[in-house]
């Protein structure tokens, strides 16, 4: 892997692993939770837009392991 990728990627990890980000992941779980209630949905309107905020959601909280797999594709790769 290139040392600029690589650097790149160990910024993101370092900042993966900050309390900060942990509040904010711990954030995101909550609105998560509030939003993936099927319940809640009165059209096919609000349906789609409930699916896409979710889907963002929950690309924010897997982010870290989306980099991992990033990094292990990227390796396997390589080599």
């Amino acid at each position: 892997m290139d040392k600029e990728v690589q650097q790149n990627y160990d910024k993101m990890f370092d900042t993966l692993s900050s309390e900060g980000w942990q509040v904010i992941r711990e954030r995101l779980l909550e609105m998560f939770a509030q939003q993936n209630n099927l319940l809640n949905i009165q059209d096919e309107k609000t349906f789609w837009q409930q699916r896409g905020a979710i889907g963002m959601l929950h690309l924010m909280i897997e982010f870290e392991t989306v980099l991992r797999n990033e990094v292990q594709q990227a390796e396997e790769n390589a080599e």
